[in-house]
Order: C-alpha cells, then structure tokens, then sequence
C-alpha cells in the first residue's frame, strides 16, 4: 500500500501512483486513490447523484489525487496568471501529469476545492479538436492551487471533503458501436433518448412529477374550450423541475381560473432549435386537433423556453403554428432575449461550469435538474466538437437565431417579463466562483442572474415587442437567482395580473 508524501512548494515533483504532482507556492498531504482499490471513497465525500449521473453516462473514474491540509507559501509563489480555461491561478499553480485513458477515450478532470467551488479541466497538452485522433499515454493538467481558509465547515456537496483539495480524473468512451467516432452525436443521440418533444399534463397532483400524462386528441379538445395555460421548461431542463417550485396552492388557483385546461410542454433544448421544437408543435397539433379547432394560449415560459414562446408568437405562419394557435399572453422569465455569453462557443466551459455549481450550492435549483445532460454536453465540448449544438446556440448573443429573431414582426399577444440581477452573499463560495469565473471573464461586469444579463431579458434589440414595458425586475438585495423566481411573492403578484384565464 503506497503512503501519502508531502508536496514540495518550491516546484520539486511527487510522483505517487503513477501520478506526476508539482506544486509551486503550495505544501500539503498529497495521496493518489485508484478506482477499486477502496480508498477512494474514504478520502472524499461523493454524492449518489454525482456516481449515478457518471455511471449513466458511460464515464468511468479513473483516480483521485487528495491534497489534505493545503497551506499556501507565497516566497514560492509564481505571479498571478490564468490559467487554460481562463480560470485565476492566483500565485499558486498545481501541475498534474496522469495515466491517459487508453485508446477510444477521453478525458477530463473535476476538482472540488475547499470550499465546495468545482471546476472542470482539460488535459493542456492535448487539444479538445484532437482528442479524438491523437492517442496519448500520459495527459497534463493545469489549475490553480489557492487555499480557501474560510471554507464553511460541514458543507456537503456533489464532492468534497473538509479542509481538502480533491482532482477526480473521469475517462469516457469517443466511439460508438453504430455511428464510429461520436463527436458531434453526443448530445442530440442522449437527448433523442432522454427528453423527446411531449406535450403533457400539468395538473395539481403531477405537475412537480416526471409522471405527467401525455394528451391525446380528446384531450386537445378539452384544452380548446377555452383559454388554456401552457408552461415550457428552459435549457437541460424538464417541466416538472422548470416550474416544481410553484407553490401547489397557486397551481390550483390557475387551475380554477383556466378550468383545468393547463398543460406542459416538454422539448429537447441543446441539439434542436425553437424554432424546430415549434415545427414539433405545430405538426403534433395538426394531428392531433379537429379540423377548425384552435388553442388560445397564455404562455409562462422560462429561460430559453421564452424564445419558444417567441417562436410561437412570431413565426406562427412559418413554422406552421398556424391555423392551431393563438397566442394572448406570454410571460417570459429570465428569457435570453439578448442572448447569454454562456452560449458563446468560447465559454462553453463556463456555461457547464456555471450550471454544475449552481447544483452544487443551490441543490432545489431546476436549472440543473439533471447532471446526466451537463456530463454529455461536456464530452463534446472537451473533444473540441461543436456541432449537433444549434438548440444551445439559439442563445449565443451573436449567433444566427437571434439575429433572425430580433427583428420587426407582427406580434398580436402581450409580452411580459420577470428578471433579476442576483449577487451571491459576500464570502459565499458561490460569490467566490461568480467573481473568478464569470464576472469578468464572461458577463464583463454587466447585472446578471448567472445565466442571463439582466436587462437582456426586455430591452430593445430590434423586434418589435421589445422593450418589454409591463416587467418586474428583482435588485440584487432580493436573492433571486436564474431559477428561482417560483416563490418570491412579486411573481405571483404579477402572474395575478396577467393570467387571468
């Protein structure tokens, strides 16, 4: 059994387990734990969810490296830096050589630091474009080595361990037994499988269940007596998680005021655009409706299920909405309007980054109702492959989505929109991974929700509904994140107004 040894601060390797560790400005414990050896699950505190989403998603762990009571020396320190994803080093640099994958695999590495903050990597000497055609025995991995000394005690996350620095390093498969060499397929063969285009119930009873019932014809005919309320989910998202946190109470209020004609609309959002998941719609309507039967509509939409909604509202005719649909009201929250630079090909990384950590410190948010989606779409983009992407991309700030869709238009509903600017509590680790990792780097100082710019929701940018005038936007004294605009009373307040069946 091999014994832990201590790191060298002044930059001298460690090799431990096959592991190559150098360490500059940094001292601390260092043990190296290999998948089936037992200890590696006494050296971190894994969460089930976190196994059963790797396992589900065909990674494998490969090791552990643990580094127990950090301690930062600043005479050995290099100048501060960034590092390959942008990441501050912050005057100390940990530099970790491991066994590569084996041949037909990929790589990544995940690291929790002591406050919780995780962060994903790549390999530095092997670029994401050739990773699938370049076998390498060893891969280098480069990050920061900063000590949290005021990490909370007790936190328990995805993964961690007090006091620790833990580098789990993740393998997963680059071929597939039909299609070859994957690439591009990753995201739009899960989403094929896991989160096709339904339309479903949205009752008191099962509209926080994954076990809505999906409508018929007879039902489509119930829902065409009158107003009808629709909910669409946002990114990686599902109905049942996007709106579980509306109090059961008020489902029941709208259902009294729509006459139980309330239902969901679930829809792959990474590989298929909106206005792909509105042609789904209309051509499921169009089966499923009686000749001359039409659905007036209010619409509650969050994120990018907005720009669905838009879709709907906007290119009723081209998508073939019409005859189907009318649309009164759509009430767009945290809607990326204007895009969100997290779509950005160049910020991918902090996009899977972003949404992992708001799992990690906010476990209800339903923005991240699943690790499986996060952990496909990371395959592809450690392997440098961006296509199969055009749902994600719908909401790059500067992408052809938008451009097609900010445009003069006739719109006969009423918009209306929720935002908010969130700042995470001072000290937190979350404000600690908004100031590193995205302030910056990506929203460049502009008011955001982590998500999606503030003011990106309803200022002008070119189509005709826009600016949004009848909107409430929560300051950053209110707490509310990306997704969690459900409980907070002002939205409730406003929905009052608008839905009014």
């Amino acid at each position: 059994m091999q014994m832990p040894e201590m790191l060298h601060p002044d930059g001298r390797m460690v090799t431990l387990g096959g592991v190559e560790i150098l360490a500059r400005g940094l001292s601390g414990r260092v043990d190296v734990h290999l998948a089936g050896t037992g200890t590696m699950r006494s050296a971190e505190d894994t969460q089930a969810r976190l196994l059963d989403a790797l396992e589900g998603t065909d990674y494998f762990e490969q090791l552990t490296v643990e580094i127990a009571a950090p301690v930062e020396h600043a005479a050995w320190s290099p100048p501060g830096k960034r590092g390959p994803a942008g990441e501050l080093l912050e005057g100390t640099e940990l530099v970790v050589t491991v066994p590569g994958p084996g041949d037909g695999y990929g790589q990544v590495m995940l690291a929790c630091d002591e406050d919780g903050v995780l962060t994903w990597h790549f390999p530095e000497d092997v670029p994401p474009t050739e990773v699938l055609t370049r076998a390498v025995e060893r891969r280098t991995y480069r990050l920061r080595g900063h000590v949290m000394e005021d990490a909370l005690p007790g936190k328990r996350g995805l993964m961690g361990a007090l006091g620790k620095k833990l580098l789990k390093v993740l393998a997963f498969k680059l071929l597939d037994k039909a299609l070859g060499v994957v690439g591009d397929f990753f995201v739009s063969r899960w989403e094929e499988k896991n989160r096709p285009h339904w339309l479903r119930s949205f009752t008191p009873q099962d509209y926080n269940s994954p076990a809505g019932t999906r409508l018929e014809s007879g039902d489509l005919d119930t829902l065409g007596a009158g107003p009808a309320l629709l909910f669409i989910h946002g990114t990686a998202s599902q109905g049942h998680k996007a709106f579980g946190a509306l109090p059961a109470g008020y489902l029941q209020e709208l259902h009294r005021r729509y006459q139980g004609r309330v239902f969901g609309f679930e829809h792959p959002t990474l590989s298929i655009t909106p206005e792909g998941n509105v042609r789904w719609l209309a051509g499921e309507l169009s089966r499923l409706m009686s000749l001359g039967q039409v659905l007036h509509l209010d619409v509650v939409a969050h994120s990018r299920g907005g720009l669905v909604g838009r879709v709907m509202c906007e290119q009723a005719l081209q998508t073939g909405l019409e005859p189907w649909v009318q649309i009164r009201n759509l009430i767009m929250v945290a809607t990326p309007n204007a895009g969100t630079p997290l779509a950005d090909r160049t910020h991918l990384h902090s996009f899977i980054e972003t949404l992992t950590n708001l799992l990690e410190f906010i476990p209800d948010n339903p923005a991240t109702d699943t690790l499986d989606v996060l952990l496909t779409l990371l395959k592809q983009v450690a392997v440098g492959a961006m296509g199969g992407l055009d749902g994600l991309m719908s909401m790059d700030p500067g992408g052809v989505f938008l451009r097609g869709l900010n445009r003069p238009s006739t719109v006969a509903a009423s918009y209306h929109a929720l935002a908010a600017n969130f700042e995470p509590p001072q000290g937190s680790s979350l404000g600690r991974y908004a100031r590193d990792h995205l302030t910056d780097l990506v929203f460049c100082l502009e008011p955001n929700d982590l998500v999606v710019p503030t003011e990106g929701v309803y200022r002008p940018n070119g189509a005709t509904a826009f600016p949004i005038q009848d909107r409430h936007v929560f300051k950053s004294d209110a707490g509310v994140d990306h997704s969690s605009f459900w409980t907070q009373q002002p939205t409730l307040d406003a929905f009052d107004r608008w839905l009014t069946g």
